[in-house]
């Protein structure tokens, strides 16, 4: 008897240890029965699955060791265009949301991450870039310190001029670990060698015909090429066509082309929408990869829709230009 209590004391012990060591993250997921979810983290520049679980009456749950790392943590499932990234602090965490629409999904967790929520919350109800700007700004300065500042600055990287990225890095400690801080880094690099005044980067990727299409054979045979990134998904790249067709009618004759390259994933919708909006233009590009698209990624496109013009000496000459701007530039260009 006296044996078996002492068994049962070292084990409870041992349970008990074990739960201070480690934390929970609970996904309670709506429509998620029967699909895979995947607790995943950024390294190294590549997403990391940590964990997966078959959803069982709409629920996961995921046990951590706690750690020294306070970088972010990933939930994902098949069919969202972008994970759920939070920060646990070694904290249990829950995410409410539903399966087939990461839009609206919660995350209850730290400090940290209630912090993170109500920042993201105030951004989404801002409609005007230069508020997101100031108030992407002064949080990341508040947070320079720290993993969700670094965080902070690669979601809304869009939003704010290389110029101040390019500070923001530079205040950022030197020996600080985040996977994002790297992310931001190497963003600002590449959209340094992409900038007005630099040599074209060269690309290839497959057209409508499932031809592969190089961008150095359009470049050079027209004197103005524009690199048209967007999506069949994104209302307002579908808002923006008319204009980029109305500039294509301008300067067709005079020496432009455009290539327009689709970070779709569904070939049917890439190929529907470009037929809808009437795009008359030749060259439709993709890998339907998505937000992975290679040639985005070489032109650090963090947001569509987004343009880079070229000139017939293969340098870029005009980057995320406005249709009036884009209309003063050719005119120069194309007499």
């Amino acid at each position: 008897m006296k044996k078996s209590f002492i068994a049962l004391l070292i084990m409870t012990v041992l349970i008990s240890c074990f739960s201070c060591n480690s934390f929970k993250i609970k996904a309670q997921l709506k429509n998620s029965t029967g699909k895979t979810v995947y607790l995943n983290r950024l390294e190294n520049g590549e997403m990391i699955t940590i964990d997966s679980a078959v959803a069982k009456h709409d629920k996961v749950v995921f046990k951590l060791k706690k750690s020294d790392s306070n970088d972010a943590l990933h939930i994902m499932m098949k069919g969202w265009r972008r994970p759920i990234v939070f920060f646990a602090d070694n904290q249990d965490v829950i995410v409410e949301g539903d399966g087939q629409n990461n839009k609206g999904v919660k995350v209850t967790a730290s400090e940290t991450q209630q912090k993170l929520n109500e920042f993201i919350d105030e951004i989404d109800r801002m409609e005007n870039e230069r508020e997101i700007y100031y108030k992407a700004m002064d949080f990341v300065k508040q947070n320079i310190d720290n993993q969700v500042g670094a965080y902070a600055l690669y979601r809304y990287k869009w939003a704010v001029p290389l110029q101040d990225l390019d500070a923001l890095c530079d205040a950022m400690p030197k020996d600080m670990q985040s996977a994002y801080k790297t992310e931001v880094l190497n963003y600002v690099d590449g959209l340094k060698k992409t900038q007005p005044g630099m040599p074209y980067i060269d690309f290839t990727q497959n057209n409508l015909k499932g031809e592969p299409v190089a961008l150095s054979s359009i470049v050079g045979k027209a004197d103005a090429v524009i690199v048209d990134f967007w999506a069949s998904w994104c209302p307002d790249c579908r808002k923006a066509n008319p204009a980029l067709v109305w500039i294509y009618d301008q300067f067709k004759d005079k020496g432009l082309d455009i290539v327009s390259v689709s970070l779709d994933t569904n070939y049917d919708e890439w190929l529907k929408a470009t037929e809808k909006d009437n795009l008359k233009w030749q060259n439709h590009l993709s890998d339907l990869k998505g937000w992975n698209n290679e040639a985005a990624q070489m032109y650090m496109v963090a947001f569509i829709p987004q343009n880079v013009v070229i000139d017939k000496n293969g340098t870029i000459v005009g980057r995320n230009l406005e249709v009036a701007e884009l209309h003063k530039l050719l005119s120069n260009i194309l007499k």
